[in-house]
């Protein structure tokens, strides 16, 4: 899969400066402006900024919405593309290393990287000088094989790196390189607009053209050789006294004794001076690829800008695919024959070390025929006479295979052929050439011709290159989608790389994978599309299942639903389950497993989503939905939580409460035990004054005697009583006996002590209950103790059990307040009045 675009790595010299506005000469780093290095093939478009992280912590929607396939989740192998989702795990990189702080002092931050394949530069200083320190991703480091053959000794113009580790910058690598100036050619044509001195270039041709020659003979391609790469040194006049020039940034370089083809490899250089072989989208890796490098710089410096007049990288590589190099501007001739024989499209006839020695010392060495080159896989009609040619992108094509190639790697632009009438009415007249030829299937030669009288589908086209070219690998917009090339798919989709989530999308929208699945690479795509199909459709019904079995779920909805949706990315995962079954379920059961022993209190519909290990559906949505499950889980231990805090609470309010019934006990019984005695006192009283005045017979006054000793001992027990059950502070004044004769004489005392006019009156009222008592003194002494006793026990009775109604009324009051809480102690209530 092709990767995002992508800045070329920051070199010693770059400087954060901006060019001045208004001039004509633009910078590799102007050129890339829709992204960054590697140029993508003709289906992409440049990918969208990155949104902004927040520093809020997620959703459970937004948990549900990051979820996308892993590196790990989805078939195939390969180099490692990019680490851990895609997350750059170096820090802060405006500052060193941790590791490093200590060694360097830091001049100036190069460059900070965006992405992770991108490394972080800076010029350092230390007791030896300044140097260029470049911090990599551990997952984006350089060659180890160029690193060890540039480190072992100095070679002329290359850079030579003092030193370099695996893991030595924080566990990622990093290099070391002397600064070998801070003008780069890129900026010198910047700074000085317009075509170069020829002296000026002829010095630079041959300090490059020794050290291309020794990294050859190193077997080493640069593969980025541009003017941002090249650092002037002396030949810069305003630094005469720097080291020569030098070839510098060789994160990209790879070492290849023999040429090859990259397959599923991040795409890398910069477009403007890449080969039309290193433009495909599988790159060829050759020495000749940085000998047409050269041959871009040197017409640019002569010509005084580009010899190709785009920035868009998709523009630059079909300009350079589909024609020579415009090189009209460059006027000198020495000149202009160097840049004919290095930019001579066929590698086979470009020059290399021994044509450009040849050309430095004045010689004159042949090239190929200038308007003559073919882009690669194009057709040359005299081999197949009979057959009419077709026409794309400037090339004639006689052979459907060359032509299905072309289509397959240059998709937008077959489309945008075929959607014309007229260039598609001319195409079906050229595939009709082919209807009687043997090995080719009639019927769907038929079948198609049908279908392109109108304007083509992706279905369509992927058809008609599957009849065009049936050996070819199997891809779709130029993305193999072989085992290996799907899995790149799926984990660039899940990155949010823009192009690979349009591919999904159109994989969703059309039936492309069954029709994939003759080509070469593409067993099982059938069975694959199969699974996502049925993957979709229960998707829905499961969600909505899920929604009515949970409260929480249910209040929000909405929020579910959107979190839920199967957006491009969440399609791109239920692809990767479909494609990679047994992978993705070992991940997905991992994952919810961790989350589901992470829950404090089980929750019963993420419980049931997990109950068939093997129903992959309901595992990622229980993967999507376990920030919800996470909630409803801490919700659930929160009232648990919050039931047992108020449990401690009434156990440590019933321990203060026993304390404060303890310490004011004796208070209590004394209150209890003085009520008492004023009970009881009267009547001794009154029984005594009877006995000895002789009012009563002495055996009303023996029966009197005989009650009122077992009632002095009662009233004071069921008093006592009483005040130990209640207890402080609710004994008294509320529910004691004193506090009730203190009560009942408080409206006595107020009579007395009302004005003399009115006391003759109310007075006349106190004979009666006078004369009541002056009745039972003399005929019926023994009723005192015995009525003083049962209305006692009575009473003591009636406030014990209002005494229980109220705590039972209170703990009522708790339990509606507090639902659920079960065991809760007894706790005797702090306020409160029976009356």
């Amino acid at each position: 899969m092709t990767q995002p675009l992508e800045d070329p790595p920051a070199t010693e010299y770059e400087e954060q400066e901006e060019p001045a506005p208004g001039e004509e000469h633009r910078t590799p780093d102007e050129y890339q402006e829709y992204g960054a290095g590697p140029p993508p093939t003709e289906h992409e478009e440049p990918p969208p900024p990155s949104p902004s992280p927040t520093a809020s912590a997620p959703s459970p929607a937004a948990a549900a919405a990051a979820a996308a396939p892993t590196e790990a989740e989805v078939p195939g192998t390969g180099p490692a593309q990019v680490a851990h989702g895609g997350r750059d795990l170096r820090g802060d990189t405006a500052l060193l290393p941790l590791s490093l702080r200590d060694r360097f002092r830091l001049r100036a931050v190069l460059r900070r990287p965006e992405h992770p394949y991108q490394a972080a530069v800076y010029r350092v200083e230390d007791d030896r000088g300044t140097h260029i320190l470049k911090w990599y991703h551990h997952g984006h480091g350089p060659d180890r094989t160029v690193w060890e053959l540039l480190r072992d000794r100095p070679r002329r113009h290359l850079t030579q790196f003092t030193e370099t580790d695996d893991t030595g910058a924080d566990g990622h690598p990093y290099d070391l390189a002397p600064s070998y100036g801070e003008t780069d050619l890129a900026r010198y044509l910047r700074d000085n607009p317009g075509p170069v001195d020829p002296g000026l270039i002829q010095r630079v041709v041959r300090q490059l053209h020794e050290a291309l020659t020794t990294l050859h003979e190193l077997n080493i391609v640069h593969r980025d050789l541009s003017p941002a790469n090249v650092v002037l040194g002396s030949l810069d006049p305003d630094a005469p006294n720097a080291p020569d020039l030098a070839l510098v940034d060789f994160a990209v370089s790879a070492y290849e004794p023999t040429e090859r083809y990259t397959r599923n490899e991040r795409w890398v250089g910069t477009a403007l001076y890449m080969s039309p072989q290193a433009s495909l989208r599988n790159q060829l890796i050759h020495p000749p690829a940085d000998w047409w490098s050269l041959g871009m710089i040197v017409a640019e410096m002569a010509g005084g800008r580009h010899p190709v007049p785009f920035t868009d990288n998709d523009f630059v590589r079909e300009e350079i695919s589909s024609r020579a190099p415009d090189l009209v501007l460059v006027t000198d001739a020495r000149l202009q024959l160097l840049c004919k024989g290095l930019l001579t499209r066929d590698p086979e006839h470009r020059w290399g070390t021994d044509e450009v020695a040849q050309w430095l010392v004045g010689g004159t060495p042949p090239i190929a025929p200038w308007e003559e080159g073919t882009a690669p896989g194009a057709s040359d009609p005299a081999e197949d006479p009979g057959i009419e040619p077709f026409a794309f992108l400037g090339e004639q094509y006689t052979r459907p295979k060359q032509l299905a190639r072309a289509f397959s790697d240059n998709w937008r632009q077959a489309r945008h052929t075929l959607a014309r009438r007229r260039t598609r009415g001319e195409f079906t007249r050229w595939l009709r050439q082919f209807e009687n030829r043997p090995g080719h299937d009639a019927d769907e030669l038929a079948a198609l011709l049908a279908l392109l009288e109108d304007e083509p589908g992706p279905a369509t086209l992927v058809r008609l290159i599957s009849w065009l070219g049936p050996t070819l690998d199997t891809s779709y917009r130029g993305v193999p989608l072989d085992p290996a090339g799907l899995g790149e798919l799926l984990r660039a989709a899940g990155r949010g790389d823009e192009f690979a989530l349009s591919v999904v999308e159109d994989l969703q929208d059309h039936t492309i994978l069954p029709l994939l699945e003759r080509r070469p690479g593409g067993e099982g795509l059938g069975e694959v599309h199969q699974r996502w199909l049925t993957a979709r459709s229960r998707w829905e019904h499961t969600v909505e299942q899920v929604i009515t079995e949970s409260p929480l779920l249910r209040t929000a909805r909405a929020e579910v639903r959107a979190a839920t949706r199967l957006d491009r990315t969440r399609l791109a995962a239920l692809l990767s389950q479909a494609a990679a079954p047994e992978a993705r379920g070992r991940r997905l059961r991992d994952r919810t497993a961790r989350t589901q022993a992470a829950l404090e209190q089980p929750v019963a519909w993420y419980d049931r989503l997990l109950r068939d290990p093997d129903d992959l559906v309901r595992l990622q949505l229980a993967e999507w939905l376990a920030g919800y499950a996470t909630q409803e889980s801490d919700e659930a231990q929160g009232r648990i939580d919050e039931q047992r805090a108020a449990l401690r609470t009434e156990r440590d309010l019933d321990v203060a409460t026993l304390w404060v019934r303890r310490a004011d006990m004796l208070p209590t019984l004394g209150w209890a035990l003085g009520g008492a005695m004023v009970l009881v006192c009267p009547w001794i009283l009154v029984i005594g004054l009877s006995d000895l005045a002789g009012w009563a017979a002495q055996s009303t006054v023996l029966t009197a005697w005989m009650l009122a000793l077992p009632a002095a001992a009662a009233v004071p027990a069921l008093e006592l009583w009483a005040a130990y059950r209640i207890g402080s502070p609710f004994y008294h004044p509320n529910r004691s006996l004193a506090g009730l004769l203190i009560r009942r004489a408080l409206p006595a005392a107020r009579f007395i002590r009302t004005p003399g006019a009115r006391f003759p009156v109310r007075g006349l009222l106190i004979l009666l209950p006078l004369g009541l008592m002056w009745l039972t003194v003399v005929y019926a002494a023994w009723v005192w103790p015995l009525a003083t006793v049962a209305a006692l026990a009575w009473w003591t009775w009636h406030r014990l059990r209002g005494w229980r109604r109220y705590v039972a009324e209170l703990r009522g009051r708790d339990d509606r307040a507090h639902p659920g809480r079960r065991g809760t102690a007894a706790t005797t209530p702090r306020t409160g009045n029976v009356t």
